[in-house]
Parts: C-alpha cells; structure tokens; sequence
C-alpha cells in the first residue's frame, strides 16, 4: 500500500510511505483463519527476538465492481511495516549481498529463528539467500536476520502448502530442524529462553481464540504446545534438535 503524506496526517499511518497488506486469497472463514494464525506467528517471533517486523492486525472491505452489479467482501488482513523503516529503527539497513555466509550473522539470534522455525513448521526460508528473511546490516556488529512470510508453515497449515520435495518430511506438519550447529550452552540459554515465553504465547494465541473457528484453534493449540513437549523432553530435544543441526562450512 503506498499512502501519500497528506492522505496519512493525523491517522494511525502519519509517519508511514509504504505498507504490506497480506490478505487471504478466498474470502471463505477457513481462510481468515489462515491469516490470523500467520499474524500470530508474527507476535509469537515478538516474544523470540526484539529484531522483528512491527505488524497490525486490520479489517478489510474490498469491493468487487462488475458492471452494474458490486460485491463487497469483509476479510481479514494484516499489515507489515517496510523492511527499510524496521531496519531503521534499528539503527541499520537491509544487506543487498546475494549471499550472506552463516558466521556473519549474529550466533544467538540465528539460533532464536533457527528454533523459532522448528516451532512453527516452517522449512521455507533461508539466511544464507535472503528467502523469506531479511538481513539487517549495522556498525561494527554480526549481522540480524528478520524472518517473515510464514503461510507454509505448519503452525498455518495452509491447504496449499507442501514441502519442497528435497527435504525428508511430506507434510509441513512434520517439524524438521534446519538450524546450524552452535555451541552446546547457547543452544540451552536459548532453549530456556523459549520455556520462559511458553505462557507468553500461550496467552496470545488464546486472545485470538473467539476470532478463530474452533477445529482451527484447537489444531493450532495442539501444534504449538506439541513444540513445548518436544523442548521439555531431554531426548525429544536431543534427537530432534540437537543433533539434527547442520555443520557449517564457512
């Protein structure tokens, strides 16, 4: 959405040129609830890392004009503020390297979104190219990623969603760990950070819970405290955490 100054003064967008609306692709209710199981992803990560997208949940009227005859449409959406504005409040910028090698980027945070990703299903992204994941360049310190886009997760359970056929899982269910290997007491500092946000996210995914149909929220109740079991359980997190990292090579 780009928005004009004069247009934004004394709104709730005053101060924004630019905005990413993600909207669903079918006005049905199972896909609405498609996107505000995405959007809490996005506040889920809040909990995870203070480098995130600011994000806000909207009511969208779309009006479908054909010739005499009009439909309007009441869906739900989200905003996601520009990647240059994030990097900005931040004090940095978004890296234009096609290529961004693992030991560049900075160790605890990588291994936030690398569980982060694991907790929610999602196999659809990478640091190393940019995809689905912004990297935040600034001064004389390792680089941020900032991940976004979660539809393909399992935590959203998108009808659509398949996994690259390259990868040994067959469904995005299926919780596989893509994360590089770190050092043993990061791994557990970062682990413990997680247990602690456990009734954090819990509470957020229970505020939504009047906006999601019931079937839908309880699949996604059960998907993320199955991730709370997983890191609970010494040799659940060992066999598919710990040692399922991947050595790096730089």
């Amino acid at each position: 959405i780009k928005i004009k100054r004069a247009d934004a003064e004394n709104t709730l967008f005053e101060g924004e040129k630019s905005l990413n609306l993600v909207v669903s692709c079918e006005s049905a209710n199972g896909f609405n609830d498609l996107i505000l199981k995405e959007f809490l992803c996005y506040k889920f990560y809040e909990k995870v890392s203070p480098y995130h997208f600011q994000t806000r949940q909207v009511k969208l009227s779309l009006t479908d004009i054909r010739g005499k005859k009009s439909k309007t449409h009441e869906l739900v959406a989200f905003l996601v503020e520009e990647d240059d504005k994030t990097a900005e409040s931040f004090g940095g910028i978004i890296s234009e390297a096609k290529i961004t090698p693992p030991n560049l980027i900075n160790d605890t945070i990588a291994l936030k979104q690398d569980i982060f990703s694991f907790m929610i299903g999602n196999t659809d992204w990478s640091n190393t190219v940019q995809h689905n994941v912004k990297i935040m360049e600034r001064k004389a310190t390792s680089l941020i990623p900032i991940p976004y886009d979660f539809d393909l997760s399992g935590f959203v359970s998108a009808p659509y969603a398949l996994p690259y056929d390259y990868l040994p899982i067959k469904t995005v269910q299926e919780r596989l760990y893509q994360g590089i290997c770190r050092n043993p007491e990061l791994v557990n500092y970062v682990r413990n950070q997680f247990l602690e946000e456990e009734n954090a996210m819990l509470e957020i995914l229970e505020s939504y819970q009047n906006q999601i149909q019931a079937s839908q929220y309880k699949n996604a109740r059960n998907y993320l405290m199955g991730f709370f079991e997983i890191i609970k359980n010494e040799e659940q997190f060992s066999s598919q955490i710990s040692t399922k990292c991947i050595p790096s090579t730089f």
